[in-house]
């Protein structure tokens, strides 16, 4: 886990992929803020892309529902 003032990283390892979320709040002008979330996923082996063939094709509704 890597923490910064506006930005926490969380990493997890297993032999068939990496994973590492990475979320920062930035405080924009008038006290608003914003949130971002970003995924990065680096895969290893077979068991890998299997995993992350069904992830792939449901991630674009996912996201595409959760951006406003």
């Amino acid at each position: 886990m890597e923490k910064q003032k506006d930005t926490l990283t969380l990493t997890l390892r297993d032999h068939h992929l990496d994973v590492r979320l990475c979320i920062r709040i930035k405080e924009t002008k008038d006290y608003i803020y914003k949130l971002y979330v970003i995924i990065l996923v680096k895969i290893h082996n077979f068991g890998g892309k299997l995993y992350m063939a069904p992830v792939s094709i449901i991630h674009p509704y996912i996201v595409y529902n959760i951006h406003s």
